[in-house]
């Protein structure tokens, strides 16, 4: 009798520890799903991007990325500090992961790379990658003047308080992106190059390769000194609204066919092709944005009052007065992608 009540006892015993195990596995597989679905990787798309909306909170807040830069409606504001970058020359050092994640083209960044002036913390490179759109389509996340360029560089940092960009992704203080708009030039891009010529070996989703170490600085416009700033989001969800975009004001030139070949070799899952990687300008909801330059006659000091809510759509009142985008834009004011010079 005692060893039947045992045996009973033995098997409720591991009945409650399947069932745990089970809940517990459950869990697990919630929390991994919930993960990969805040992730860069999975559930979300371009093409709805209203979904975000409900799928990501804070995807649908005051503060998001990417916006219009009106240059008749920033505030010029001349205390801004240059940036001052370090460490950028990878020339001669370990291989970097170039990387199609699905979503982008991504170039893994080592901790050596840091902005150290510019913000108010220093702040330590992990990554770039890009927008583009298609042939008919600019593919530029911001806009200057309500026109689109052909594609957009993003070069993500994290601020050195925090152990990792994971970390500092939540943190008000957290990220810093630098942002230059690519446009068509009459030649090869040689800096481009050294990424653009790798894009066959990682044509599918998910894949990686190495390439050499290179100066990263020359992926950047070749002056650092005219640049818009302004408090954002990731352009990509969960969009927390912990960035400190600089958008640099000259813009860099690759080819046609180097821009053909960012547009039109990368695939997505079902060997669909990646393309049109770009988030729908939001409003600004008040926010100032701010210049290291005069933009023209109608650009205000920063200690002005921001623009009225009536003020977000930000309608183009172009005058000519800026010297590096009016040129580019009275080349094609319809499409930026057009223009070559």
């Amino acid at each position: 009798m005692l060893l039947d009540i045992l045996l009973v006892l033995h098997l409720q015993v591991l009945v409650i520890a399947s069932s745990s195990s089970a809940e517990e596995d459950e869990s697990s597989e919630r929390d991994a799903q919930r993960s990969k679905g805040s992730s860069h990787q999975h559930h979300w798309g371009y093409h709805d991007q209203d979904a975000w909306l409900s799928a990501f909170e804070h995807c649908s807040g005051k503060a998001q990325s990417p916006v219009n830069i009106d240059t008749h409606k920033v505030f010029y504001e001349p205390n801004l500090p240059p940036i001052k970058l370090e460490g950028y020359d990878l020339a001669g050092s370990p291989a970097l992961t170039l990387i199609n994640n699905g979503h982008t083209l991504q170039l893994s960044l080592p901790s050596s790379m840091r902005i150290m002036r510019g913000f108010d913390h220093v702040y330590v490179a992990a990554q770039l990658h890009f927008h583009w759109g298609t042939t008919e389509v600019p593919g530029s996340e911001h806009t200057i003047d309500h026109v689109h360029f052909p594609a957009e560089i993003h070069v993500v940092h994290y601020n050195s308080r925090y152990a990792n960009l994971a970390e500092a992704a939540g943190k008000a203080d957290g990220l810093a992106v630098l942002g230059g708009f690519i446009g068509i030039g009459l030649r090869d891009n040689d800096n481009y190059e050294k990424i653009l010529s790798a894009l066959t070996d990682i044509s599918i989703e998910e894949s990686d390769t190495e390439i050499p170490g290179f100066n990263v600085r020359h992926l950047l416009p070749d002056s650092l000194d005219r640049f818009y700033r302004y408090s954002g989001s990731l352009t990509t969800p969960p969009c927390f609204q912990t960035v400190s975009w600089t958008l640099f004001n000259d813009s860099i030139r690759v080819s046609r066919r180097q821009l053909a070949a960012l547009e039109d070799t990368l695939k997505t899952e079902h060997n669909k092709l990646l393309s049109k990687n770009f988030r729908a300008p939001q409003l600004l909801h008040g926010r100032k944005v701010l210049a290291s330059f005069h933009t023209g006659s109608t650009a205000r000091i920063a200690s002005e009052a921001p623009p009225s809510e009536t003020q977000d759509s930000n309608i183009m009142e172009s005058n000519g007065k800026n010297v590096s985008f009016t040129v580019y834009l009275q080349q094609d004011i319809k499409t930026a992608r057009s223009s070559v010079y």
